[in-house]
């Protein structure tokens, strides 16, 4: 076990060097901010390019599913405030709530055609 953990604790101390070394290098900050800048430029003209095309063809683009996502949270919110406050009238006029509301359906006022004794 000691000889794992020596193995274990000069290749962090040889790793954590050689890292140091790298990261503070000026030329490797500006390689890397010129690769995050580079980046960011290709991902938002991507971006762009793809909300065009979403539009287009008539699709939503990742706005519209949140837009949307946030509107449906907004009527569940109000949905479920619905129903506690039909709940709090509920008991104050001592009426047992009911789980699930039942369709109504209209009555039946078509009777079924008369069956002929023809024998054919």
């Amino acid at each position: 076990m000691d000889l794992w953990r020596s193995w274990f604790n000069e290749t962090e101390r040889q790793l954590n060097g050689f890292f140091g070394e790298i990261l503070g290098d000026e030329s490797f900050v500006r390689a890397s901010s010129g690769y995050v800048d580079a980046y960011s430029v290709i991902q938002r003209s991507l971006n762009q390019s793809m909300e065009r095309y979403l539009t287009t063809f008539n699709l939503p683009t990742h706005s519209d599913i949140t837009d949307l996502g946030e509107r449906l949270s907004s009527i569940e919110e109000r949905l479920t405030s619905l129903e506690s406050t039909i709940r709090a009238v509920a008991e104050k006029v001592d009426v047992a709530p009911t789980g699930a509301v039942t369709r109504l359906r209209p009555r039946r006022t078509r009777k079924p055609a008369a069956k002929s004794n023809d024998a054919s």
